[in-house]
């Protein structure tokens, strides 16, 4: 039975995924747009250079000034893009955000139906959403902590609207009840790509 403990835990989890989800989805685009910029610096400096080498006279001290400094930006670009492997860990961070998002959709598959026509136990479900995060914790590529609190948190990132949907679960008669579940299929969770994860 869903008692008010493991809705709240189940919205708790909801909350989580949420965060996490958009964090890295945040981080992923930011390192992406990092990848890109760094890229349009290198072609467009060494495309200036290479015109500027053909184009004028070396003789002077000013132009070869330029020459060295446009050439040593698009060296730097590209040692800073392929050093820190941005689109690679753009790739991890979506990835990752990907997995978020997938345990967020189970949860609000979950908490969509009222408590009481759920028929996936609440223990079973806590546990194996638990351990799926686990799993995700060991695994994914951690983002500093820095970068979380300039750019990769919003304020709203931890709303769950399955907060008020359970207020108003709470305040609804028996025939009421029914409406909310009349039309949402029974077999909750089913997932091709990992059957022996998913939640039950």
């Amino acid at each position: 039975m869903w008692s008010d403990f493991e809705n709240e835990t189940l919205i708790h989890i909801h909350k989580l995924t949420k965060i996490y989800k958009k964090r890295y989805q945040r981080a992923s685009n930011f390192h992406n747009s990092l990848y890109n910029l760094l890229g349009i610096i290198n072609v467009v400096t060494s495309i200036i250079s290479t015109t500027f080498t053909w184009a004028s006279d070396l003789d002077d001290i000013s132009k070869k000034y330029v020459l060295r400094i446009l050439i040593t930006l698009a060296t730097t670009a590209a040692i800073i893009q392929n050093y820190y492997n941005f689109q690679e860990n753009s790739n991890k961070y979506m990835l990752t955000s990907k997995n978020y998002a997938k345990i967020q959709n189970k949860i609000e598959t979950i908490g969509n139906i009222h408590p009481d026509y759920r028929i996936s136990k609440p223990h079973d479900v806590l546990k194996k959403t638990q351990d799926k995060l686990n799993g995700l914790a060991d695994n994914r590529t951690e983002i500093s902590s820095f970068m979380i609190k300039l750019v990769y948190q919003k304020k709203l990132d931890d709303y769950s609207y399955l907060e008020l949907k359970h207020q108003k679960y709470k305040e609804l008669k028996e025939n009421e009840k029914l409406n909310y579940t009349k039309n949402v299929t029974v077999e909750i969770i089913t997932d091709e790509e990992d059957n022996s994860e998913d939640l039950p």
